[in-house]
């Protein structure tokens, strides 16, 4: 269980790195930012898969590539986190994405009963709550109410998606014992090479004549800080995030590893004031230490190693 929490934590840090990426990258919309990662994640797995193969490994049967397809295009949810920002705004997103522990928490508990729903509802509320004095005080409605109304749908759509996701790699993997980790991941990669080139093919047909070639081979700045930044989200926020999740699902209830996503709210709020080189408010700070109970209250309920796990808290705190 403590082998689940870890690898859940190190996944969730790294995810935390998509709020802050992104902000060093000028003169490129987040369309483009999102293609551009998950093309680094396709190449770098391709890579990787190939290097397996030389030396015997990573062999599959086609069931295992055909489910890699599909949660692979679940995985993808970014772009419609994309869609949300631009028709609302990134709080009103973050706040409904960020209620994700709580729709995979029930979700996957009726999937498959792991534990006693009554469990769930005091993280699920200290959660909600926690999002609430974290994003309130950003919202604002600047665009038509239509567009706003495709800007939330576009959020539920990313939430389900996401939620869905994790639950079912969650149950795959547990299911299909003999895969290991690191396949799985380049697997995924490879697959979501596959829907990049879809969605790119399919982005150049409907918007050709917006296109600017040009400054994707103008050596500048802005470019090479692009393809830096893109390749690391491609290489650590995918492959490495998506090795470690895997990970952690093998060793963890899913309902507990819904609860364990919010973390990487947590962490990408610290990464970006401590960019900014500031203190957050006191609301937030309330609702980053709500959002901390519950991740502890979720420890403590599901895991039958609580009483040693919360010996060391409460060990480390005296201290």
């Amino acid at each position: 269980m403590f082998k689940g929490i870890a690898y859940a934590s190190g996944a969730c840090f790294i995810w935390g790195l998509i709020f802050i990426i992104p902000q060093f990258m000028n003169n490129f919309n987040p369309i483009e930012i999102a293609l551009c990662r998950y093309w680094f994640y396709g190449c770098i797995s391709l890579i990787f898969l190939l290097k397996a193969r030389l030396k015997g490994f990573c062999y599959y049967p086609l069931s295992v590539w055909t489910k890699a397809l599909y949660l692979s295009f679940l995985s993808c949810y970014y772009v419609w986190v994309i869609l949300a920002m631009r028709y609302t705004s990134p709080a009103i997103c973050a706040l409904i994405l960020g209620t994700s522990p709580i729709t995979i928490a029930f979700y996957g508990n009726w999937k498959q009963k792991e534990g006693n729903y009554k469990l769930l509802i005091l993280p699920s509320v200290l959660i909600l709550v926690g999002l609430i004095l974290i994003n309130a005080p950003h919202v604002t409605m600047t665009n038509s109410f239509w567009e706003y109304t495709i800007g939330l749908m576009c959020s539920l759509v990313s939430l389900i998606s996401w939620s869905i996701y994790v639950v079912l790699n969650s149950r795959f993997l547990k299911n299909n014992s003999q895969i290991i980790s690191n396949d799985w991941a380049t697997i995924l990669g490879v697959a979501t090479f596959f829907w990049v080139i879809i969605c790119g093919l399919t982005c150049s047909l409907l918007f050709w004549d917006n296109l600017d070639l040009q400054k994707y081979f103008t050596w500048n700045h802005d470019t090479i800080s692009f393809f830096i930044g893109c390749a690391t989200l491609g290489l650590l926020c995918s492959w490495v995030g998506a090795f470690l999740w895997n990970k952690a699902s093998i060793y963890l209830p899913v309902s507990l590893a819904g609860q364990l996503t919010i973390l990487e709210t947590i962490f990408g709020i610290s990464f970006v004031y401590v960019l900014d080189q500031q203190l957050p408010p006191l609301m937030e700070c309330a609702g980053i230490l709500l959002l901390l109970g519950a991740v502890m209250h979720g420890i403590h309920t599901l895991s039958p190693q609580t009483s040693i796990f919360m010996f060391w808290i409460r060990k480390w705190a005296n201290f």
